[in-house]
């Protein structure tokens, strides 16, 4: 799988319309609207998570399986891989068998993410508008058609994970650019002639119903339909049920992250008032855009990187991993110090009626998102083996976040300190230590690797081996 520099590029260009989307429309919804319907736009905003609850894992799974096909795999396992040497011919029919499982998961899941929304959503949406002063039956409509919305992206999740996966990176991320600028271009036309909230959930809607119809364009080529038609399908309940194994570990993994940076958010709602929230939610978007920027060359890399994890490529894994934590580290403190040392100015000049978080917890709340950016690649580079080591670890940390930040919420009056400080020290304790020293002692990492690694980023020359005689080294991956 060749992944080039426009790969990176469009990429780049991807995350930067992401944050065009922020740098646009976030100044207009901070100035348009009042701080009531901000909070309840970033609680909407946590509604995202749910996808992730329900995907429980698969997405990755499913993206990993894809890439193992076109890889030349020819069949799938519960955990781990065969290795695949030389040139071999994509099996078109375990290809279609992978897609329809993909496609008859989402399509379940997606059924139950509406049922919650017409019945737990109800009851929530009327506890959290308690009070609410602004106009009521406009944030009602606005909930509920995002919730909806939220739906029709979940049941299409499967072509995200398609591209990603066939290694179509540019494709994927022309695509994001075109429905990003749909996005930013509708709402804010929308924002300033007075809808309010309403007008996010427009331009919203617009960007995902392009992105989904260009996607599956983008995926089901003249080539890949005629193939796929003509191929006997792989029983797609077998690669379900083969898939089930690795994805609802990752599914459990999956949970720790969701709970200690988005449910947390939407379960302290409920004890701090919306106009608190607010500058927490703001702050935590932009640590979140921080969190994308530094990863954006590690994901262009990452299905590179499953693809020499098949063939037991050693030297290039390693290469890719350090290069992508030196990335990592370099563009988040960069942009951390840009943020903390200019973000106040830049809202007070655009007149906002939502400031950030105090310095001393806009600091805190970027150390713990840099914490969350290393265990994440980490993580992810064990994923790419098929393998899930680290779910019961991350499954206890979500419930310790859990149960403590309760406690914390009834005893203390400091609750946005409590939703930074409380899920950060429960990972320091385990999560964020444990997962990168064994990568590090897996790959057999030493300093002078980072700085070949420095060398490989300013000189652009190759300073890894791959040597054919330490790639046997990883047989933990058959």
């Amino acid at each position: 799988m060749k992944i080039s520099r426009a790969d990176v590029f469009w990429n780049y260009g991807a995350t930067f319309m992401r944050v065009a989307s922020a740098l646009v429309v976030l100044p207009l919804i901070l100035k348009m609207l009042p701080k009531e319907e901000v909070g309840l736009w970033t609680v909407m905003i946590g509604l995202n998570s749910m996808i992730y609850l329900l995907d429980f894992g698969f997405f990755q799974t499913f993206s990993r399986a894809v890439t193992y096909v076109y890889s030349g795999a020819k069949e799938l396992k519960r955990e781990g891989f065969s290795p695949i040497e030389g040139e071999v011919e994509l099996s078109y029919s375990l290809l279609k068998g992978v897609l329809l499982s993909m496609k008859r998961y989402y399509s379940a899941a997606s059924s139950i993410l509406l049922l919650l929304l017409f019945t737990g959503g109800v009851f929530y949406i009327d506890r959290l508008l308690e009070g609410y002063s602004g106009d009521r039956e406009r944030a009602l409509i606005a909930w509920f058609w995002y919730g909806v919305l939220l739906c029709y992206q979940f049941f299409t999740y499967y072509y995200d994970a398609a591209l990603t996966g066939r290694g179509m990176i540019k494709r994927s991320r022309q695509i994001i650019v075109l429905s990003q600028t749909i996005h930013i271009v509708v709402s804010s036309i929308l924002l300033i002639a007075g809808m309010g909230i309403i007008s996010l959930v427009i331009g919203q809607s617009l960007a995902t119903l392009l992105n989904r119809f260009l996607a599956s364009r983008a995926f089901y080529d003249a080539k890949t339909r005629e193939r796929l038609k003509n191929a006997e399908s792989h029983d797609w309940r077998v690669i379900l049920k083969t898939l089930f194994h690795t994805a609802s570990q990752n599914g459990l993994a999956s949970l720790s992250w969701i709970f200690t940076n988005r449910v947390l958010a939407i379960l302290g709602a409920l004890y701090i008032p919306l106009s608190f929230i607010a500058p927490y939610g703001i702050s935590k978007q932009i640590t979140d855009i921080t969190i994308t920027l530094s990863l954006v060359w590690f994901s262009t890399y990452y299905p590179k990187l499953t693809g020499e994890q098949i063939r037991e490529r050693v030297g290039e894994v390693k290469r890719i991993f350090i290069k992508a934590q030196l990335i990592a580290l370099s563009i988040f403190i960069s942009s951390a110090l840009f943020v903390i040392t200019l973000g106040d100015s830049l809202l007070t000049f655009i007149g906002s009626n939502v400031p950030l978080l105090s310095r001393g917890l806009l600091l805190l709340l970027f150390v713990a998102s840099l914490l969350e950016a290393i265990t994440q690649l980490s993580t992810s580079y064990l994923m790419s083996r098929n393998q899930v080591p680290h779910y019961k670890a991350q499954s206890i940390t979500a419930i310790a976040s859990l149960l403590l930040l309760l406690f914390a919420l009834n005893v203390s009056d400091e609750g946005v300190l409590m939703l930074i400080l409380i899920p950060m020290l429960v990972q320091i304790a385990y999560q964020h230590w444990r997962w990168t020293s064994r990568v590090i002692k897996e790959l057999k990492i030493v300093p002078r690797d980072y700085l070949n690694g420095i060398k490989s980023i300013y000189k652009s020359i190759p300073v890894f081996k791959d040597d054919s005689n330490n790639n046997k080294q990883n047989k933990h991956c058959k």
